[in-house]
């Protein structure tokens, strides 16, 4: 029977290949959100962000927002930081094409901010 120190190479090379087996995946883990997909902000016509919207348009101008609808992506930023909107919001007295902009505040922990134009 061969001693420890004479199988040492193999015992190595076992170590080596149990740690790698383990560290591809918590890699991949590390740089995942909570679903398991990679961070990504919130679409334009996301409840979310029609919901940021509204709240916004609603303090803003001092009225209450009736639609929130059409929303589309006119375009992101090449690494996706950014997403440029267009939306069609109706209050009591008019309907007005706004725009607005969804972006990362943080993106580790994954909060976005919106920000746009006003009624």
């Amino acid at each position: 029977m061969k001693s420890f120190n004479e199988d040492i190479g193999g015992y190595a090379f076992l170590g080596l290949l149990i740690a790698t087996v383990w560290a591809i995946p918590l890699a991949v883990f590390l740089h995942r959100d909570a679903h398991g997909s990679p961070m990504e902000l919130p679409r334009c016509d996301e409840a979310r962000s029609l919901d940021q919207v509204r709240t916004a348009l609603e303090a803003q101008g001092g009225r209450t927002v009736l639609g929130l609808y059409a929303a589309s992506e006119v375009r992101s930023g090449a690494s996706r930081d950014y997403r440029r909107c267009t939306a069609t919001v109706v209050t009591s007295d008019r309907e007005a094409h706004i725009g607005f902009t969804i972006g990362w505040h943080d993106r580790r922990n994954g909060i976005p901010f919106w920000t746009g134009d006003g009624l």
